[in-house]
């Protein structure tokens, strides 16, 4: 069928179009595509067909995608070559909105069939929208490598990378939460990192699983990172605590020279203590990390913020350990070593009120015997008030 024949079907065809019913029109349609010859052509009826808004013709679709693919290496000038990308991209968008599950192996063949970033971008993210689930761990497969390594051309990489993410986002799955994560980290630009960032909203309510194996895995600034999303994610208050506590560790044992290094394990326990506060966490699993994050004293807030933790915790073992730090302070202050920065002692005493626990009673009242100012001694008795109106 030359061009002018097709014209005039097409006129004839819109005349009839007037009077016929929509399944009658995407029947016509369908036989002019079958009738055409060149991909131009093709493509020029596609768009009307696809325009029905048919879903009785996904056969027909699929037909017509598959036939493309094994044509695909017999396309050779510039123009086919465009014409046969816009085509498949019209097909694969089609099924998509028809949800068209049963096509998912085609739109997989259509993507390794195409060097076009672009169509194998949309033939991901369509396989998403489709629930393609077969094809998850190939997906998450490829975002992992893409994730590694940006390969020789990086605007394609990104490209193909976006269409994972959107796929992946569809599809689920720890695995999948776990590569689109490294994605919101990656090499990547602003915009597909931000992309990512926004499907691990979505993708799961409760990651922290996924979150726990990168914090014990990855370099201290992906730790933060992953902990920040868990305490955003939907999961669990006690798993969330999990996850502060198992950061916090990460935190106080990993050793290193790096003074960067060091910096992102000190955020990494900043952070922790922060959810930790935030969450009103009791766990006992809490306790040991915190004491040590105040007995190693790496910074002042660190250290303040770990007192005040234990504070809100107020089980019988946190209130123990706070006794015991405050008790040290006691012995000094009563030696007449002075601490010229009274801010520990501070936090120390109004945590041990906080608690409201008996266990605290003996070493505040302590504090006014152990040659302390007027103003600490006052807060040490608005911490006994507290504890006697519990």
């Amino acid at each position: 069928m030359n061009k002018k024949s097709l014209l005039i079907l097409a006129f004839s065809f819109n005349l009839f179009a007037v009077s016929a019913s929509a399944s009658e029109v995407s029947e016509m349609w369908k036989r002019i595509y079958q009738r055409s010859i060149h991909l131009d052509q093709k493509l020029a009826v596609m768009q009307n067909l696809v325009e029905q808004d048919d879903p009785n013709l996904v056969p027909t679709l699929m037909e017509a995608l598959s036939n493309l693919i094994l044509e695909s290496k017999n396309v050779r000038s510039a123009t086919d070559k465009e014409n046969w990308i816009q085509l498949c991209r019209l097909i694969i968008n089609a099924l998509g909105t028809y949800k068209a599950t049963e096509a998912a192996p085609l739109l997989y063949q259509c993507f390794e069939a195409t060097d076009n970033p672009v169509l194998k971008s949309e033939a991901l993210t369509v396989l998403g929208k489709i629930r393609g689930t077969d094809f998850t761990e190939r997906i998450t497969l490829l975002l992992r490598n893409l994730n590694l390594n940006p390969g020789e051309n990086a605007v394609s990489s990104e490209i193909i990378a976006y269409g994972c993410i959107n796929a992946l986002e569809k599809l689920k799955g720890n695995a999948a939460y776990k590569q689109v994560f490294f994605a919101s980290q990656g090499w990547y630009s602003k915009r597909v990192k931000d992309r990512a960032f926004q499907a691990i909203q979505v993708m799961s309510d409760d990651p922290t699983d996924v979150l726990a194996e990168i914090i014990r895995e990855s370099e201290p600034e992906i730790k933060v990172q992953a902990l920040n999303a868990g305490i955003a994610s939907n999961a669990p208050v006690e798993k969330k605590v999990a996850l502060a506590v198992q950061a916090l560790e990460q935190g106080l044992y990993e050793q290193t020279i790096d003074v960067r290094a060091q910096a992102q394990y000190g955020a990494l326990r900043s952070a922790a203590i922060a959810a930790l506060i935030d969450l009103r966490s009791n766990s006992l699993a809490s306790i040991e990390p915190l004491r040590l994050a105040i007995e190693r004293n790496y910074d002042i807030n660190e250290r303040l913020n770990a007192v005040l933790a234990l504070g809100i915790n107020g089980t019988d073992e946190a209130t123990r350990v706070l006794t015991v730090f405050l008790d040290q302070q006691n012995q000094r202050q009563a030696s007449g070593t002075h601490e010229p920065d009274s801010r520990f002692t501070i936090a120390l005493i109004r945590a041990l009120g906080m608690t409201k626990n008996p266990l605290a009673r003996p070493v505040l009242q302590a504090v006014e015997f152990s040659n302390y100012t007027p103003a600490l001694i006052r807060i040490s008795k608005e911490a006994l008030q507290q504890i006697d109106q519990r």
